[in-house]
């Protein structure tokens, strides 16, 4: 049997922390009116190193950041560019640091110091709609010395004219906003005393974006439920202070705020490793913290780790990379998503309930993202979830080839994926088409699934093009003629080979076969 193998398409995590405004313009400089759904995808890059004898991470150079997709960008030009530009510059700043600390870092790991030298930089999309998009950006670098430094960043962008939204767009009083500030910070973190000192935001002004690099501007996210303000290392406190992170609900102060940011009827906000959010709409914030256990020689996860108000739950998994979300759906009921990457385009999705005092799994799934990218610029990475109604999930299949099927889906009642109507999941159109090898019969379906004829004889030399499976046993195939043949497949427990409508084996049937692995 010839077996062509396919080519995994491994998308990579990459960080930034540029801010540039964008617009979804004409060359003419008006609003596109096509413009609709903002979709965006994160691309990845790691530039870390191994010992080649230990094999451990003696330099971790990762991160994420985010671009447009392809129909997004079309109808957002600017905006497209703008995030383009940011992911160069990133990685040619990662790449420098990989480079130039190598020696750095690994004489560091020989002289048996803990830790590794570490720039890591990731993005999420808080959200994406009509009203903003906003981005947190979360990172780490450690070269030497007594600490490494966390920081965070942020970039809130008006969708409609695409300039950068600044905090006095926002919010009506720079003095009503420190005093909120200021009490919630006291309630976060009481140690710092950072109520009774002096004027603590007086470098602060709102009127200031992050664009301009000259000033102190406040660094926040448009989330969904209300602003979150985040303080880097030294903005309030010391070192071992850390980072401050708070927010304000826009339920909790209608009165504070220029115009109402809040989104109805459900939501999906993205996570990095902490989070804070109105979980059950009850008025209160939540949080959330999240991460990926590293196995011995830290070159992939064998766990993760989910935990709301202190209390949480490992459970276990293998994984090179994952992306989290959390969904409030419009009852107030709160899941997160965690979806994993692995070898072969492999994925799985755990749901995790959030609505007891401890997470719960409720499912592990063999859903994944959605591969998008820019083919011009050969950028690739998964498409971020960022409407609770509609978003597209995928499914790694090995029937008759290897593919990764996709389906437009939405969160249930019961906080999973709906799955199709009809029980089947799209074959993406780069699939080979097969061609058969030996005459066999199959039943010939409609469009819509149903048995129109049953089994009529399919002569060797037919071509299949594979449109549709139920990502289990059935593929439904068009003929050159445009007729759709349904192909069952079934495998007995001692053979990797299916047998094809009970008749021939697929090696039989098919001239090729093009199976990854």
């Amino acid at each position: 049997m010839k077996r062509k193998i396919l080519a995994a398409l491994c998308a990579a995590l990459c960080a930034v922390m540029l801010l540039v405004s964008a617009a979804a313009c004409t060359d003419s400089g008006e609003m596109d009116s096509s413009a609709g759904e903002i979709r965006l995808f994160g691309n990845s890059f790691n530039y870390s190193k191994y010992d080649s004898e230990t094999y451990l991470t003696y330099l971790d150079c990762r991160g994420s950041t985010i671009y447009c997709t392809e129909e997004t960008a079309k109808a957002y030009p600017k905006l497209a560019a703008a995030l383009e530009k940011t992911a160069d510059k990133i990685q040619q700043s990662a790449g420098k640091f990989s480079s130039e600390e190598d020696k750095a870092a690994h004489d560091f790991s020989k002289d048996g110091r803990t830790g590794r030298y570490m720039d890591t930089t990731f993005s999420v999309v808080k959200r994406a709609d009509e009203k903003a998009v906003s981005i947190e950006y979360e990172g780490y670098n450690f070269s030497g010395g007594a600490h490494g430094m966390y920081w965070y960043a942020s970039r809130n962008i008006d969708p409609t004219t695409g300039e950068e939204i600044a905090l006095s767009d926002v919010v009506k009083d720079q003095n009503k906003l420190n005093e909120r500030l200021l009490k919630e910070l006291d309630l976060r973190y009481p140690e710092m005393e950072i109520a009774k000192r002096e004027n603590p935001f007086g470098a602060y002004d709102m009127n200031v974006t992050a664009t301009d690099l000259t000033k102190a501007a406040y660094t926040f996210t448009l989330d969904p439920d209300g602003i979150c303000f985040y303080f880097s290392t030294y903005d309030l406190g010391s070192n071992a202070d850390g980072v401050q992170m708070v927010k304000l609900l826009y339920s909790d102060a209608p009165d504070l705020f220029v115009r109402d940011y809040s989104v109805s009827g459900g939501y999906v906000s993205g996570l990095v490793e902490k989070g804070l959010y109105d979980l059950g709409g009850d008025g209160t914030v939540d949080e959330l913290y999240f991460y990926g256990i590293e196995e011995e020689l830290n070159q992939y996860y064998n766990g993760v780790y989910v935990e709301k108000n202190g209390k949480g739950m490992k459970s276990d998994l293998y994984s090179y990379d994952m992306d989290a979300f959390v969904v409030h759906t419009e009852d107030n009921r709160d899941y997160l998503y965690v979806i994993t990457h692995m070898d072969n385009d492999g994925s799985n999705l755990l749901i995790f309930d959030l609505g007891g005092e401890k997470p719960s799994l409720v499912e592990d799934t063999g859903y994944g993202l959605y591969l998008a990218g820019l083919e011009e610029k050969s950028v690739y990475g998964y498409e971020r979830i960022t409407d609770i109604h509609d978003f597209t999930l995928t499914l790694r299949c090995d029937l008759l080839a290897t593919f990764t099927a996709t389906f437009n889906t939405s969160v249930g009642a019961d906080g999973k994926p709906v799955l199709p109507e009809d029980g089947f999941f799209a074959v993406p159109e780069n699939v080979n088409t097969l061609e058969s090898a030996k005459a066999f019969k199959a039943d010939i379906v409609d469009e819509s699934g149903q048995v129109v004829s049953k089994d009529v004889e399919i002569p060797a030399g037919e071509t299949f093009k594979l449109i549709r499976t139920d990502g289990n046993t059935i593929v439904d195939a068009r003929l050159s003629d445009g007729r759709l043949a349904r192909l069952e497949l079934e495998r007995g427990d001692d053979s990797y080979l299916a047998t094809v409508n009970g008749q021939l084996s697929e090696e039989e049937a098919f001239k090729t076969l093009y199976y990854a692995g």
